[in-house]
């Protein structure tokens, strides 16, 4: 991990020791990197003249850019944690996750991080394992009531379009059917953004602070034979929040 920044070296070596960041600083001096990527953000002038439009590409072994993350607002960032979580690697391994059970399945959920700052968009992760011999219906398949996740509302943060995996097709003997289901295991991330109004960015900057996310998971487990009543299984997530830290001055 690195970042590419416009500051010169003695700003971000400051920043650095001042918040104890240990991955690289990268100066772009005269932002010709910044440039190079297509990044710089001409609208800026004065001291933030050079200044790119903030995000994370994602590179390969050889070098080459497999996957980019990127934001409307610039004050809105993903998290390293959800980034990982989207792409399923290593990062996010559910060590704090709760874990729940119903006759059809086993449910861990976790949060991405287990700390946050207003404008973060970090990930709420529910990982599903059908118990053996059963199945739940995907989103798309009619006649059934398919998986889903809801979030209960609050003006803390803003929710995000999920993303579901890509399904199975399962013959269903007794009536006949071909229908879209998972079978296996499988992982739903749900993205939220935090608020960045000055309501959040004073509750983050209390000591202490911390923010409680309730949700739930609704499905329709069958087996072989019988299709059994849809379930809704309660699902909670808390985060600590932090205060947003200032930039580095030029």
């Amino acid at each position: 991990m690195a970042a590419v920044l416009y500051e010169p070296p003695e700003v971000l070596k400051a920043f650095a020791d001042q918040f104890g960041i240990e991955f690289p600083l990268l100066a772009d001096v005269g932002s010709k990197v910044i440039t190079e990527y297509g990044l710089l953000n001409t609208a800026a002038t004065g001291n933030q003249a050079g200044i790119p439009y903030p995000g994370t590409f994602i590179l390969d072994p050889e070098g080459r850019v497999v996957a980019r993350f990127f934001e409307r607002a610039y004050q809105e960032r993903f998290t390293a944690s959800t980034i990982l979580a989207r792409l399923e690697g290593p990062g996010v391994d559910g060590r704090m996750a709760e874990e729940l059970t119903t006759p059809h399945l086993t449910v861990r959920t976790w949060p991405s991080d287990e700390v946050v700052a207003p404008g973060e968009r970090f990930s709420l992760i529910v990982d599903v394992t059908p118990q053996d011999a059963i199945h739940v219906y995907a989103p798309g398949q009619e006649g059934y009531i398919p998986v889903s996740v809801t979030i209960a509302p609050d003006p803390a943060f803003t929710v995000h379009p999920i993303t579901f995996p890509e399904s199975d097709i399962h013959y269903f003997e007794p009536l006949d059917e071909r229908v879209k289901v998972y079978s296996h295991p499988f992982r739903l991330v749900q993205e939220l953004t935090l608020s960045l109004s000055r309501e959040m960015r004073a509750r983050a900057a209390e000591t202490g602070a911390a923010l409680t996310i309730r949700g739930e998971l609704r499905y329709q487990a069958c087996d072989d034979q019988v299709c059994f009543m849809p379930a809704t299984v309660p699902m909670e997530w808390t985060v600590r929040l932090k205060r947003l830290e200032s930039p580095p001055r030029r």
